[in-house]
């Protein structure tokens, strides 16, 4: 083990070596700005002062040139050219004494006053030609005068140009001679510099030896987790498939998935597996993984129920996703028939009621049978006779409603999860107990504040089941409080709500609640709060696991005077219509 001050004393090498190349490398770059900079100034001092005198020189011997032709041509277009030319030279004069460029050219202070006396003439010329001029010869006196006193300007012109050469020919001059002493330090500066950088590079080529095999080291180790990971997911007895959470396209699966799909990785099936696993998945609370229960139609015509994970996993260098599947046919199937045994045992307790149920209706219409034959006897059959017929025309409707019913409840599920109106499903439940309360003298209370074409996912009988469930065990709860001799009215209230994008049912009585040491677990198997011989224990289990496959949750608390069963839904993604939910 290396000590602390040994890790660290690398590190200050490595970070002094980096601050003294950066160091020379700022300096040396900004004695070559600072030069750069100097140099950019003599060159502007020499193109600027010399152009100045250039320009000013130009314009005299255009003007003198101007004023010649003007001598013998007093033309008013020649004149307007004599205007212009005077006006340039005008303007050219100030440049030279009065411009930052033309202070530069030494002497030309000595010539300011003269320079700004010519420019004052060349103002009265040009006063003067805004009137015309005398007639020939006259006019060619005049501008002969005006030439011949313009002549000094010349030679002034002509000296002040030559000074700015020797000027131009000093500053290249001292250029050259900065250009040679400041080539020494910048090489020095270069050399040092560059030194340490061939230092530090080493240094660093070193460390990146060692990082370097350490990658190659942990690559290969990671090839070999890999490898490892795949002959896991190979060997385990699970769907297992990784898939591409972009584009859904299925990297690697493993032969339980392809005995599932029993297809090609290209073909369609897998996607509409991944897709359906997807769409039916909740969160888990736990990262990005989420838990999925869906059924899954093989080639063959089978329907597989499957329930597992999706998970981000790491493949070959590539942030996907993995699915991981158990195959809980089998199990399901079991279930379903225990929930069926749940049913029919549920039926079976019921059965008094419901024959009592069907025999108010059998009455009824064996009263109107014989009335109607009295009739017949008498030789009536007008309106009475059609009143009987028609009563019992509706007997027989209500019976056909409650073998429906039964019928209904205790046929088997279909195993396909879909969207279902929730308020049907919940009205044909009460349907189903709403005589046997009537009789036992308890009050429904209902309270659905939803849409009626409102839809959940899963399978209708089943959740229809959970609430029937429910209202069984309440009404047991109900018939013992009036055996207590309790004084109050047995009520049940039912309610439902939309929260936060699902549907929440509440299903309260006030019988008085659960006792503290079974609502704990009282949606396990087996528990139940009947007597011997008259429960299964199983009727809340199936319930709690109906609920889990639509990707709800039930939970069972006291409150008030009594117990509530509380079932939230996740709302499916469109409602149904009234004519789909019928």
């Amino acid at each position: 083990m290396l000590s602390k001050k040994a890790k660290i004393a690398p590190k200050l090498l490595l970070g002094a070596l980096v601050v003294t190349t950066l160091g020379l490398f700022i300096a040396t770059g900004m004695l070559y700005l600072r030069q750069s900079e100097q140099r950019q100034l003599l060159t502007t001092s020499i193109r600027s002062s010399g152009w100045v005198a250039y320009q000013a020189q130009l314009e005299y011997v255009k003007t003198t040139a101007t004023l010649d032709i003007a001598r013998d041509d007093p033309s008013p277009r020649i004149i307007d050219q004599l205007k212009l030319r005077l006006e340039l030279l005008a303007s050219r004069l100030p440049l030279l004494y009065a411009s930052e460029e033309g202070r530069l050219i030494a002497g030309i202070d000595a010539f300011a006053p003269a320079l700004k006396d010519y420019r004052a003439r060349i103002d009265t010329y040009l006063q003067r030609l805004e009137d015309p001029l005398p007639p020939p010869p006259k006019s060619g006196r005049l501008i002969t005068q005006w030439r011949s006193e313009l002549v000094p300007l010349g030679r002034h012109l002509q000296t002040i140009l030559e000074a700015a050469v020797v000027d131009n020919a000093e500053i290249n001059r001292r250029e050259a001679v900065l250009s040679k002493e400041s080539a020494a330090l910048p090489l020095t500066l270069m050399f040092i510099s560059g030194s340490g950088l061939v230092l530090l590079l080493v240094v660093q080529a070193r460390r990146d030896r060692r990082r370097l095999h350490d990658v190659l080291e942990a690559r290969r180790a990671q090839i070999e987790v890999e490898t490892s990971f795949e002959k896991t997911m190979q060997a385990m007895p699970f769907v297992a498939l990784i898939f591409d959470p972009d584009t859904n396209e299925v990297k690697f699966a493993n032969d339980e998935a392809l005995e599932l799909v029993g297809a090609p990785l290209a073909h369609p099936d897998w996607t509409r597996l991944i897709r359906s696993a997807i769409d039916v998945s909740k969160a888990t609370g736990q990262g990005d993984a989420r838990t999925t229960i869906l059924s899954f139609g093989r080639r063959d015509g089978e329907i597989s129920s499957l329930r597992g994970t999706i998970s981000p996993a790491r493949w070959r260098g590539r942030r996907l996703r993995m699915l991981a599947l158990a195959d809980v046919t089998k199990l399901r199937d079991a279930e379903l028939k225990v929930m069926q045994a749940a049913k029919l045992a549920t039926l079976g307790e019921m059965a008094t009621a419901i024959a009592h149920e069907t025999n108010q209706p059998l009455a009824v219409i064996r009263l109107a049978i014989a009335n109607a034959r009295r009739l017949l006897e008498n030789g009536e059959t007008g309106e009475a006779l059609a009143a009987k017929l028609t009563r019992i025309s509706d007997q027989v409707e209500r019976v056909k409603r409650i073998t429906d019913q039964v019928r209904r409840y205790g046929r088997l599920t279909s195993q396909q999860c879909e969207p279902f109106a929730l308020q049907d499903a919940v009205q044909l439940a009460i349907g189903f107990v709403a005589e046997q309360y009537r009789a036992a003298g308890i009050r429904l209370d209902i309270d659905l504040d939803f849409p009626t074409d409102l839809a959940v996912a899963g399978e209708q009988t089943m959740f229809e089941q959970v609430i029937v469930n429910i209202l069984v065990n309440a009404r047991d709860a109900l018939d013992a409080l009036h055996d207590r001799d309790v004084d109050q009215t047995p009520v049940l209230q039912v309610r439902g709500r939309v929260q936060a994008g699902s549907v929440v049912l509440e299903l309260e009585d006030n019988a008085g609640g659960i006792a503290e040491d079974i609502i704990t677990h009282l949606f396990d198997p087996f528990v139940t709060t009947k007597p011997v011989g008259k429960g299964t224990g199983l009727g809340l289990s199936m319930a709690r696991n109906i609920v889990r496959d639509m990707n709800g949750d039930i939970a069972a608390r006291n409150i008030r005077a009594g117990a509530c069963f509380t079932i939230r839904l996740p709302i499916a993604s469109a409602a149904l219509s009234l004519e789909e939910a019928a």
